[in-house]
């Protein structure tokens, strides 16, 4: 064994660089962590679902505009939430993390007055306006059952 400058001993011939090493030992220390039931996958994550799927109908969309137009566009133009900044902010998230955000700070002064409907409406409308496909069913108003959709880069 060698010593290296940092003092940290090191076998002759190993190269691994040391951030490799730091992220092997944190990939580890992860599964360790989820396998000891103190962290969990969130549910997206496990049952592969995702707001690429058809999560919302036509007519779910078109209330949550209405009530966007009526309630959110005073504050808000819909370019605030496509595009780039919907990516950024959004891919990687839940559905139900985009509901609960709007439904725990939107309409400013006044949050969580709309119905869980209608926050459901406007996260609809808001995936139509990124790019995702309209499916059979109304995205469903219950926080569990969204964060079980994983909001993807659009398709």
């Amino acid at each position: 064994m060698t010593k290296r400058r940092d003092g940290v001993g090191a076998e002759r011939g190993s190269r691994m660089h040391p951030r490799r090493r730091f992220a092997v030992v944190e990939v580890a220390l992860v599964v360790g962590l989820i396998s000891a039931g103190w962290i969990s996958v969130p549910p997206s994550a496990q049952s592969g679902a995702s707001v690429a799927d058809g999560v919302f109908t036509e007519a779910q969309a078109s209330r949550g505009e209405a009530t966007f137009r009526r309630v959110c566009s005073a504050c808000h133009d819909t370019g605030e939430f496509s595009g780039g900044r919907f990516r950024l902010t959004w891919v990687g998230q839940t559905a139900g993390d985009l509901f609960d955000t709007i439904a725990t700070l939107m309409p400013e002064g006044d949050p969580g007055s709309l119905t869980p409907a209608q926050y459901a409406a406007v996260v609809a409308y808001l995936l139509q306006v990124n790019g995702y496909p309209a499916g059979e069913s109304d995205l469903p108003t219950s926080l569990s059952a969204l964060r079980g959709l994983e909001i993807v880069a659009a398709p």
